[in-house]
């Protein structure tokens, strides 16, 4: 049998946690046929099977690996179905051999009912327990192990949803095959109901939101000595004055390594208030003439002002190699994309060569897709500047913090009515701040400033920016 490693899915990429498994151990996959989701520091991909010939899976739902590291076997039928007795569980287990979520199984005779009833999880197919499956529940998924208490069996993916909310399963009951605790068990345990109910109204979804102790609870001062608290219960503030603790994801991980890496960016900000009146009116003429999926926002606009400016003045958008200044071929501008627990900046290619509506559509697809953890790798790298803006939050204005490895970021307050002087009159006009931070070691003041004027010409005149 080859071994599959864990992928290099990306240049930054340096270890990845295995999502999902496509295919169940033992299978037979062919070369190119997705296999499993690797989440990694940008984003969650398929990987395909490299070869034809029966899986073995070496690495668990939920475990996270360098890359190289090896996460399955691909080989032929006859190589899987010799595995060596040792991936075998203890003696004690009797016909119940142990080869966790990484061994072939010599599965001992049985009906088929009894094995479908094993691989209820692995189908998501309910199946009725029948109450004879207990040896096979047990080959099936290995016992978890608590220090002082006997073994509790459970299948990789509850095992995996506990790890991750740091539910101890010796306390939760398993409605499985011969007590087995299944993934329903762990979340109406994280969600505070019996196994088999529904969360409670209005408490997310344990998984979806919901927020979990990295450590069991420990027991209630009401518990009697030495009872565990319930399941999912949260301690008092006294016994606990940490407060709760939540592991950062993979993705917040990332962001706080970038934002360690940008203090070291001796950067300066710049603000501009913009006219945005017939900004305003262009945008509305468009949502008329467009269909839905290509309705340019304000941000659109913004984004191709950005790019034209670039274009312009290519020493904004210049990226420091050594002691060179190196000029991009192309204006990629990142786009500041919010998604569940933290934030991504997908990369718009060529901005300056897309018209305002294909912008529109573009930044649509990727937002999507980027909530979805969907997008690839190379959409999220590569871009010169970017763009964020809070405006639609009801925030004024801000300062960005530079990306590194680009030159400069430009933070989009909202546009409101505000009184300004026109020929000596006040009048009324919608306008929007802009703020334009800067990496001073490739920008000075100077071309900052006319980079930015650039931009909120571009942005006052936006006839400019439909060309």
């Amino acid at each position: 049998m080859s071994q599959m490693p864990m992928p290099k899915l990306s240049d930054t990429m340096e270890e990845g946690t295995v999502l999902r498994w496509l295919k169940a151990d033992g299978d037979a996959v062919a070369k190119g046929e997705p296999l499993v989701e690797i989440e990694t520091d940008k984003a969650t991909m398929t990987v395909e099977a490299p070869e034809d010939g029966t899986l073995r899976i070496i690495a668990g739902e939920g475990d996270t690996l360098d890359v190289g590291a090896p996460i399955a076997e691909i080989g032929d039928g006859a190589a899987a179905a010799s595995a060596p007795a040792e991936a075998a569980a203890p003696a004690d287990a009797g016909p119940a051999a142990d080869a966790g979520a990484t061994g072939v199984i010599e599965m001992p005779d049985a009906p088929t009912q009894e094995i479908e009833a094993v691989r209820e999880e692995a189908t998501g197919i309910p199946t009725a327990d029948d109450g004879t499956a207990d040896s096979i529940a047990a080959a099936f998924t290995p016992a978890d192990v608590h220090p002082g208490g006997p073994p509790v069996a459970a299948s990789p993916l509850a095992r995996s949803i506990a790890a991750r909310a740091g539910l101890d399963l010796s306390t939760v009951r398993g409605t499985g095959p011969g007590g087995r605790i299944v993934k329903s068990d762990v979340e109406a345990a994280l969600g505070g109901a019996a196994p088999g109910e529904a969360a409670p109204a209005g408490q997310p979804a344990p998984g979806l939101g919901a927020t979990a102790p990295a450590e069991p609870a420990p027991a209630s001062a009401d518990a009697p000595s030495g009872a565990p608290a319930p399941p999912g219960a949260l301690p008092a503030a006294e016994e606990w004055p940490g407060g709760r603790r939540t592991p950062l994801t993979r993705l917040q991980r990332t962001i706080r390594r970038r934002m360690d890496e940008a203090l070291g960016i001796p950067d300066f900000t710049l603000e501009r208030d913009v006219n945005a009146t017939a900004l305003a009116a262009a945008r509305a003429d468009l949502r008329v003439a467009l269909p839905e999926d290509r309705r340019p926002s304000v941000n659109d606009f913004v984004v191709r002002a950005v790019a034209m400016a670039a274009r312009e003045r290519p020493d904004m958008v210049s990226r420091l190699e050594g002691d060179d200044l190196v000029v991009p071929d192309a204006v990629d501008v990142g786009v500041a994309v919010a998604v569940p627990g933290g934030l991504i900046v997908p990369v718009v290619r060529d901005a300056a060569d897309k018209g305002v509506p294909d912008i529109a559509a573009e930044v649509r697809d990727l937002a999507a897709r980027g909530r979805d953890g969907a997008l690839r790798p190379d959409e999220l790298e590569g871009s010169v500047i970017s763009v964020t803006n809070l405006g639609m939050f009801g925030v004024d204005r801000f300062h960005a913090v530079v990306n590194p490895g680009e030159a400069a970021i430009l933070a989009v307050g909202r546009a409101e009515p505000r009184p300004v002087a026109v020929d000596g009159q006040v009048v009324v006009r919608d306008v929007m701040t802009l703020c334009l931070s800067v990496d001073h070691r490739i920008a000075y003041g100077a071309e900052a400033a006319t980079f930015l004027g650039r931009v909120a010409e571009l942005l006052e005149h936006p006839a400019a920016l439909l060309v």
